[in-house]
């Protein structure tokens, strides 16, 4: 069973820099860098993709933007506290970027 979240900025045109974010991730040895803002794990599964979105309701990976990023999705197949390495990653983003991480479709932060 796979679990959905994402974090954004407070309003659409707000963004963060894509390439702090890309650096962050890419420290972490877990993370194999795809193409266009995507980065995975198969051990524990985590996918995180970075994307410049126009609407947060309608929105694919192909909304990757090299210079800015308003919304990241975040898809795990073992979220539990249990799971340090996600948990390190998933704090560390939010405190990169100064938003709490949500369940997908709900306005409820994780922690």
């Amino acid at each position: 069973m796979h679990s959905y979240f994402y974090i954004k900025t407070d309003c659409r045109s707000n963004t963060w820099d894509t390439i702090e974010i890309l650096d962050y991730l890419r420290s972490f040895t877990v993370l194999e860098e795809k193409d266009n803002g995507i980065f995975v794990s198969k051990k524990p599964f985590l996918d995180i993709s970075l994307m410049k979105v126009k609407d947060l309701n309608s929105w694919s990976s192909r909304d990757y933007d090299e210079e800015e990023t308003n919304y990241v999705s975040i898809v795990t197949s073992d979220f539990s506290e249990e799971n340090i390495e996600v948990i390190e990653i998933l704090k560390g983003l939010e405190q990169l970027l100064g938003f709490r991480i949500c369940f997908d479709n709900c306005e409820r932060e994780v922690w």
